[in-house]
């Protein structure tokens, strides 16, 4: 529980100038998520609520991003010294980081971890939380409410698609009204 709330601390300073797709609250949202699956898959859920919160601090700004270079390798850099000094092991630290490199891109995910972090951050865009959220934004950009319900539509059906985990889609299924 101490590696825990030293990982919401140092969350909340990486992410203090976030977008809101990608601020604290999405990190806590897909902490939840991804503790919800760590107790159902028999994973460790302390370390994937620890990678959860802190997927998205290598994000800057939006730009393209490749396998090869994307916010998630960025993040497990920046992660990978505090990690160490909250007392992970070589090991957890090890997993922590590939699960924060790997959540960007669909079926790279070497670890259990990996998964469920893809898992649990995936299904943001089908919590009651985070939608709001992403209505808001898109409108803001001149979105009509026609297209935001086809953008959300399109992506969940994505992520859906790319699940590792049945509990996600359990949880995305009881959450899919667009």
């Amino acid at each position: 529980m101490v590696r825990v709330q030293a990982t919401m601390k140092f969350a909340e300073e990486s992410l203090e100038d976030s977008d809101p797709f990608h601020d604290m609250r999405h990190a806590e949202v897909t902490a939840k998520f991804a503790k919800i699956i760590a107790e159902k898959e028999n994973a460790n859920p302390e370390l994937c609520v620890i990678a959860a919160l802190l997927h998205d601090i290598g994000r800057k700004e939006w730009k393209e991003e490749t396998v090869e270079e994307n916010h998630g390798i960025d993040g497990a850099r920046k992660a990978e010294p505090f990690l160490s000094s909250i007392n992970l092991s070589d090991e957890e630290t090890t997993l922590v980081c590939e699960a924060i490199s790997q959540h960007c891109f669909p079926n790279i995910q070497t670890n259990q971890i990996a998964r469920i972090l893809w898992d649990a951050d995936k299904l943001n865009l089908f919590s009651k939380e985070m939608k709001p959220i992403y209505a808001r934004c898109w409108k803001e950009e001149g979105w009509s409410e026609e297209k935001i319900a086809e953008q959300m539509k399109k992506v969940r059906e994505f992520y859906f698609k790319t699940f590792h985990t049945e509990i996600a889609k359990k949880i995305a299924e009881e959450n899919f009204d667009v």
